[in-house]
């Protein structure tokens, strides 16, 4: 099935109730961005890519950002039209697009990057990435680790209601042998981690119906990710665990902020 076909009904709503408050997501990637170009807010562009239902993007266009949202969902850039300007939504594919312009920042947030289950989709990506960033600028983007996968399928099934409907959430370790190409198995990993969405929605009738979709990621250790983008020719400015600033081996969320040299 279509992933985030019915669950985008439930989608900001989950994603508000497992992060942190939105406005300390925002905060903190604001003042990320103001540490290393301490520049006027109206004058700095943006590109979110995976933006999604565009929440994020949103409050960077009330702090006066000019933002640039980019996602491969069509439903998801519909859904963000009710949250920024639809003239600056771009349907593309975060590992291949071609914008013809440079933006000051590029954000990949809420573990997005993920999304992408081989190594090849990652380093695409940065490459991608590497050529819309003009230099001494940024991108900033955080995963969720391994260790914080392994500990989700560890972890009993998450559900949430909302009203009449309930959403049970699980994690599963899967084996990908047979879904990547030759070439994937041989340079990738081929586990990824998948979620199970169960959706329980009630019928006019009164029963309810079940309705299931999947939602697959993956990660790769902090130092093979810190080795890439240097390949890339990134400048490593700064790794840090969201939660608790120091990274170690049991930090679950980690944001790099790489720039252009």
């Amino acid at each position: 099935m279509e992933t985030y076909n019915i669950f985008l009904e439930y989608y900001d709503k989950i994603v508000r109730w497992i992060n942190s408050p939105l406005d300390e997501e925002v905060g903190f990637l604001d003042d990320l961005i103001q540490k290393y170009n301490p520049t006027e807010r109206k004058n700095i562009s943006i590109l979110e890519t995976a933006c999604g239902t565009g929440i994020v993007a949103k409050e960077f266009q009330k702090l006066w950002y000019t933002i640039t949202g980019l996602d491969i969902n069509k439903k998801m850039l519909d859904k963000a039209k009710e949250n920024i300007w639809e003239e600056n939504l771009v349907l593309w594919d975060m590992t291949d697009f071609e914008l013809n312009k440079k933006f000051d920042v590029v954000l990949c947030n809420y573990n997005s990057i993920c999304h992408l289950l081989t190594w090849q989709e990652w380093q695409k990506f940065f490459e991608m990435t590497y050529k819309h960033l003009p230099p001494n600028w940024i991108l900033i983007f955080d995963i969720n680790t391994l260790f914080e996968f392994e500990n989700i399928t560890r972890e009993f099934a998450q559900f949430y209601n909302f009203w009449d409907d309930s959403i049970c959430l699980e994690m599963f370790k899967k084996n990908g042998q047979d879904e990547l190409s030759w070439t994937d198995k041989r340079e990738s990993p081929v586990v990824f981690y998948e979620w199970l969405i169960k959706i329980f929605k009630k019928a006019p009738d009164g029963r309810y119906d079940l309705i299931t979709e999947t939602v697959r990621e993956n990660s790769f250790p902090i130092h093979m990710i810190k080795k890439e983008l240097k390949n890339k020719r990134f400048h490593i400015e700064e790794i840090l665990d969201f939660h608790y600033g120091e990274v170690n081996h049991e930090s679950e969320r980690v944001y790099f902020v790489v720039s252009k040299k």
